[in-house]
């Protein structure tokens, strides 16, 4: 297979020093000579050093440094090609992101140039977004710490390198297809090497000492101690120190519960349906579709998944299962729009005014809009006998005096105008009881 034998190439010498050692060089490159090429010519255009054209001719056995026959080939060690580094852009970031560069802490910003050696680490709630020249992407979720290595072009063949360290945690990449095989692109970890050409994948470096590659779409191979292994679309792999373990299924997709409803709620809620043999699962909050601009996560061994402080606006949630190997899964997506709206009843509270009995009945709203309310007073549980209907209440309190002594119930409607709509909320009936 190819991309095996691209990988076995790629490969380090043991993967437990993935992280520590400088990349693998690769292979060398077969140039065709063009009319008017001499070795002179391509080491000025290609070569780290124009002096080593004298390196190419005596691996080629070239007589003549001026004499090249064209539409022959030429073998080219890559040792002695010229290569110009590219840069990377942060196109998002979110929460607490380190950035640091040869040592010093470099401020993060949307638009930021990401070049080789950086290192960067996002911390709880901490998310970040690169794009590199050929628009494929990577992102470092919470707690996820990795380093640039090498984002290097060659200009003899055209090929790209791009290799990026995990040292810990998980990253999620969208590579976009390449077809020059001069071209690399490889995640590391401490335990594993994933090789790609254009495909959307995940890797994780776990804290239980092993390492996770989850391929979503196209095909990776992933090598790890003495094994290599293709993993193909909706499979992943675990990687231990000892070996490559067989690919298995990626967990289905999960669906949440009536997930694209409006949140009103002071905490953010979504149910998740459950997925047979799942162990957890994640959901992640993003301000676009396709979760560039992520903010916010949670894994939850519940089906149930909760999210405080969110503010209005719209959003997008993505949900994954995550199996007993600690496999990831397929994600569903839905989009929704957060609009706190809470309408929440206080106790009434009686007190004397001369001969008269004051009941002070109190509640509170919260979100953005306009608002009036409706109180309404009830002799029933069921509602259906209004003793008190008071439309129009521009505060959020009534006082209502001489009630006689008996149990009754009463609830709030809030009526609010907000971003051109008026929408209602009823609040739920509350008990009162008036002694004698």
């Amino acid at each position: 297979m190819k991309l095996l034998a691209l990988l076995l190439a790629l490969a380090v010498p043991t993967a437990a020093l993935a992280q520590q050692a400088p990349p693998p060089s690769p292979p060398d490159a077969r140039y065709v000579v063009k009319k008017g090429d001499t070795l002179y010519t391509l080491g000025t255009r290609y070569f780290a050093r124009p002096g080593d054209y004298r390196t190419v001719q005596r691996l080629n056995r070239i007589p003549d440094a001026r004499r090249l026959r064209p539409g022959s080939t030429v073998v080219v060690p890559y040792r002695v090609m010229r290569t110009n580094p590219i840069t990377a852009e942060l196109v998002a970031f979110s929460g607490v992101v380190r950035i640091e560069r040869d040592g010093q802490a470099v401020a993060p910003r949307v638009g930021l140039p990401i070049v080789e050696g950086m290192r960067l680490t996002t911390l709880a709630g901490g998310f970040v977004t690169l794009e590199l020249s050929d628009e494929s992407r990577i992102t470092l979720p919470s707690n996820s710490s990795g380093r640039v290595r090498q984002l290097r072009e060659v200009p003899m063949t055209g090929g790209l390198l791009r290799v990026f360290d995990l040292d810990n945690g998980r990253s999620s990449t969208s590579a976009t297809p390449n077809a020059n095989p001069n071209s690399r692109f490889l995640i590391r970890t401490p335990l594993s090497v994933s090789a790609v050409r254009g495909t959307e994948f995940r890797v994780a470096a776990l804290s239980d000492g092993q390492a996770t590659t989850e391929v979503l779409k196209g095909l990776v191979g992933v090598a790890g101690g003495q094994d290599e292994v293709a993993v193909a679309e909706t499979f992943g792999v675990s990687v231990t120190p000892a070996a490559v373990g067989a690919p298995l299924k990626l967990p289905p997709t999960p669906k949440l519960v009536r997930g694209g409803r409006a949140q009103e709620d002071p905490v953010v809620t979504f149910e998740v349906e459950p997925v047979a043999d799942a162990a957890a699962y994640r959901l992640q909050l993003a301000h676009d579709a396709g979760f560039i601009d992520i903010f916010n996560e949670t894994r939850t061994d519940k089906t149930v998944a909760a999210f405080e402080n969110i503010p209005d606006g719209a959003y997008f949630v993505r949900a994954t299962a995550i199996d007993a190997v600690g496999l990831e899964g397929l994600a569903s997506t839905y989009g929704f729009d957060r609009d706190l709206n809470v309408l929440e009843p206080g106790q009434a509270a009686a007190e004397r005014s001369g001969k008269l009995h004051k009941y002070l009945f109190k509640w509170t709203a919260t979100g953005q809009g306009a608002r009036t309310f409706r109180f309404q007073l009830f002799a029933d549980a069921q509602a259906r006998t209004a003793l008190v209907d008071q439309p129009g209440l521009e505060a959020p309190q009534v006082v209502l005096t001489d009630l006689p002594p008996g149990t009754y119930y009463w609830r709030v409607t809030a009526t609010r105008l907000a971003k051109g709509k008026i929408t209602e909320k009823v609040g739920g009936l509350q008990e009162l009881t008036v002694g004698q």
